[in-house]
């Protein structure tokens, strides 16, 4: 048997920040990402931010589209179908990176079709090759994208920061 144990990048380890350019990377881990679906989501949390629309505190709602939110260290709640809304705990499901510095649109924008002059409804958008959840977070950004595509997007912000010197 072939052994291809040595063919694939290790997973990198998150617990030191990407750092270069004015630019910091860090993964951070919210207490409970909770994904609400409902037709009337947004007239129940009309607060769910789009973008560039900046999130304040610990808990808030993000707007994944128009019958979608991710509330992030809300309440803890069951999951299942409840007051016609489905609810599910996605934490485990998600990996979120907060980028902060002077250049941390500029490093976004290296990896995404994104403007602060073209405001959306939703923080949800394709970049580096996966899709993400896209918001400012008082002074910096945060991205949330599917667990299993955390470490291809580490290694391509690593990548993207390297290129910028």
């Amino acid at each position: 048997m072939r052994d291809d144990s040595q063919s694939w990048a290790p997973p990198p380890d998150h617990s030191q920040p990407l750092h270069g350019a004015g630019v910091t990377v860090t993964r951070i881990l919210p207490v409970r990402q909770t994904l609400i679906s409902a037709p009337d989501i947004l007239t129940r949390q009309p607060a769910a931010l789009g973008w560039p629309d900046v999130a304040t505190g610990d808990r808030y709602s993000l707007c994944l589209r128009r019958d979608r939110v991710l509330e992030i260290n809300g309440p803890e709640r069951a999951a299942g179908w409840h007051d016609g809304q489905a609810i599910s705990d996605i934490t485990d499901g998600l990996i979120v990176f907060e980028i902060a510095g002077a250049a941390a649109l500029a490093l976004i924008q290296r990896g995404t079709e994104i403007s602060e002059r073209q405001p959306s409804r939703s923080v949800q958008r394709l970049g580096f090759g996966t899709e993400l959840m896209l918001y400012r977070w008082e002074d910096r950004l945060r991205l949330h994208a599917p667990r299993a595509d955390g470490p291809a997007l580490w290694h391509r912000l690593k990548a993207h920061l390297d290129l910028m010197g």
